[in-house]
């Protein structure tokens, strides 16, 4: 593999655990307002749960479509503003 491979795998995973941690709280806040207070579970407890059943790789496929559109935007973007 080359350094620019590793690079891009190491953005992939980077922002797919993000998108994992925000899709893991939201879901959380929403199960709390439906549940009554003593029927909700501390964080620590409930994220332990997602990671279980969300592994990582569910996440790939929408970190790279993102990382596509950043780099669109900033080809677009050194296009338009790096003309000599």
């Amino acid at each position: 593999m080359k350094t620019d491979d590793l690079i891009l795998a190491a953005h992939v995973r980077e922002l797919a655990a993000e998108l994992r941690q925000q899709h893991a709280y939201s879901t959380k806040k929403e199960m709390d307002t439906r549940l009554p207070p003593e029927q909700r579970e501390s964080i620590e407890d409930y994220l332990a749960k997602y990671r279980a059943a969300h592994p990582i790789a569910k996440f790939v496929p929408e970190a790279l479509q993102k990382l596509e559109k950043v780099s669109e935007l900033i080809q677009d973007y050194l296009k338009a503003n790096c003309k000599k």
